[in-house]
């Protein structure tokens, strides 16, 4: 039996893979550095037999055959050392990613935002057309999560897969797809000149469809625009590989939608708790564009996934918050950029943000922690009002989303 280690498995790209590798017959095992064995996640994992270790070598033996990490573990890292010393393979995420889907038919979904929510509705379309794929997904689906199935992956008996595929270090030119999305562009991770062509080249290793985005929208349950073009693109896709359009309508019509994606928490004294994965200023300004729509005011915290991104868009991070600021009123949050550990230079911190929102006449705050954010956010909302809670990587964010149902009001 094949022995596969994850490094970093509490990561939503690497339990995804950890679970697909468990329920494919191999021997998985993980390490993690915020590793807790009373948290759902763990828990989920070690129900399919998964053994998770400490994040130091230990969980890495001679009897392990391959070594699985991301771009985003450091080149000291001592699962990683452990294997080198070992001579264990390793392989990046995409890599096993793709001997797992093998020679099967496969359907890959990319662009700068959307693709989660696009794969996840492909996934739900295929399973209602009892097409039984397997997907692989960067958060869950509704629809899929129930006790402790974590729900961002389904492992089927088909030969067809369907696959969130990540442009932000280019490991999805790794695939050869059958058909492919490409749900939109914009800046992120890279200039726009260099994502054109990347995608461009995506396209041209697709051998069958590839739907781009169009701006063409239906009707779903989900909030938001930007939701009515994913559903788009998914439609169009099942259209042209010859499905029934009513079959595929109402498949759509019983999406409940993904996790931390404009997902409602809750609402408590007349504001609606709203958590959402929005990280990049694409993602920023259509979860905002679409939770505007919807409410008397709109108050925001959202908190950077790196010092990196934030450095690298923040004029561009500084301009979607104002906007919004300009057209909704309420209140902007900026929480201290979420770093766990590594090499990358803390040159640009969130009160830079904050003083550019200022120096635009937006009333922005920087808060140093979520206790202070919930004393704030209780100043400023009143019945009818919003807060929608954004950010990447930081797994306390969803949990204080949570919190504020249980604590609002309280003292």
């Amino acid at each position: 039996m094949k022995r596969v280690h994850f490094i970093g498995i509490g990561g939503v790209g690497m339990n995804g893979l950890a679970q697909l590798a468990a329920q494919s017959g191999y021997a998985v095992s993980g390490s993690d550095r915020a590793y807790n064995p009373e948290a759902e996640l763990f828990q989920s994992l070690e129900k399919l037999g998964i053994s998770i270790f400490a994040q130091d070598g230990s969980g890495i033996t001679s009897e392990t055959t391959q070594v699985v990490f991301s771009t985003a573990i450091e080149a000291d890292n001592p699962d990683l050392r452990k294997s080198k010393t070992l001579s264990v393979p390793l392989l990046h995420r995409s890599e096993f990613l793709k001997l797992l889907v093998g020679d099967n038919e496969l359907i890959a979904v990319a662009g700068t935002a959307g693709k989660t929510t696009t794969t996840g509705m492909l996934g739900w379309i295929f399973q209602c057309l009892e097409m039984d794929p397997s997907v692989y997904n960067g958060a869950a689906v509704a629809n899929w999560k129930q006790g402790l199935t974590l729900g961002n992956v389904l492992k089927g008996n088909s030969n067809l897969w369907i696959i969130e595929a990540d442009e932000s270090d280019k490991s999805f030119l790794n695939f050869n797809p059958t058909h492919s999305i490409i749900t939109n562009i914009s800046k992120d991770h890279y200039e726009l000149n260099e994502l054109h062509s990347m995608f461009d080249q995506f396209e041209d290793q697709t051998s069958g469809i590839t739907i781009r985005g169009t701006g063409k929208r239906i009707s779903v349950p989900m909030i938001g625009k930007h939701n009515e073009e994913n559903a788009a693109c998914a439609l169009e896709l099942c259209k042209q590989l010859g499905f029934d359009e009513s079959l595929i309508r109402k498949a759509l019509s019983e999406f409940k939608g993904i996790e931390r994606r404009l997902e409602t928490v809750g609402e408590v004294n007349g504001v609606t708790i709203i958590d959402d994965y929005a990280h990049n200023p694409a993602k920023i300004a259509a979860s905002l564009s679409a939770v505007a729509e919807k409410f008397k005011a709109v108050h925001a915290f959202w908190r950077p996934h790196g010092f990196k991104p934030l450095a690298q868009g923040l004029e561009e991070f500084a301009e979607v918050f104002s906007n919004h600021w300009k057209k909704c009123g309420g209140s902007i949050f900026i929480l201290p950029v979420y770093y766990a550990g590594g090499t990358t230079q803390h040159a640009v911190r969130a009160e830079d943000l904050v003083d550019r929102l200022k120096s635009a006449g937006v009333p922005a705050m920087a808060v140093a922690d979520y206790r202070a954010l919930k004393h704030e956010l209780k100043t400023v909302t009143s019945p009818g009002d919003a807060i929608i809670g954004m950010g990447a990587r930081d797994p306390e964010l969803p949990l204080f989303a949570r919190r504020l149902i249980t604590e609002w009001k309280k003292p």
